[in-house]
């Protein structure tokens, strides 16, 4: 189930990821990301816990790299556990449901999957299913900007 949440979460923090055509390092170092990079964070609902942290930091050059930091609350007896995956993020132009959109499809490191972010507006980024379909619940799966 977290690796399910995990997908839909992936979408959103690519939609976040936009290019402001500044200069950064390469992003497969953790400097580059960190220094000259856009962030957004939010903790989504959990099936099996408190939640999931979402902090997304991509950098702001055409190079559209990230790092996604996931950190399930309370998963390993009681203790967060966090993951990260780091790499390119791919935009992607699509009609669901009639409306046009822009997601962003962002790799996990370890070949596992993807996590799809839908660009809600400037400041918003929404975690997606694999058929770019927002959760039918009404809960908050939101990630916002935070620089």
């Amino acid at each position: 189930m977290k690796t399910k949440l995990c997908l839909l979460a992936m979408p959103i923090i690519f939609a976040a990821c936009g290019n402001k055509g500044q200069n950064a390092t390469q992003p497969e170092t953790t400097d580059s990301v960190t220094t000259d990079s856009t962030v957004y964070a939010g903790q989504v609902p959990a099936a099996d816990g408190p939640g999931i942290k979402y902090q997304l930091a991509c950098v702001n050059d055409s190079s559209k790299g990230f790092r996604l930091t996931t950190t399930y609350l309370q998963a390993e007896k009681g203790k967060d556990q966090v993951s990260e995956s780091k790499g390119k993020y791919e935009v992607v132009k699509k009609t669901v449901a009639g409306k046009e959109g822009t997601f962003y499809k962002l790799p996990a490191s370890d070949g596992s999957g993807e996590t799809i972010l839908k660009v809600v507006n400037d400041s918003t980024l929404r975690l997606v299913n694999s058929d770019f379909q927002e959760a039918a619940s009404k809960l908050n799966y939101d990630l916002k900007l935070k620089k």
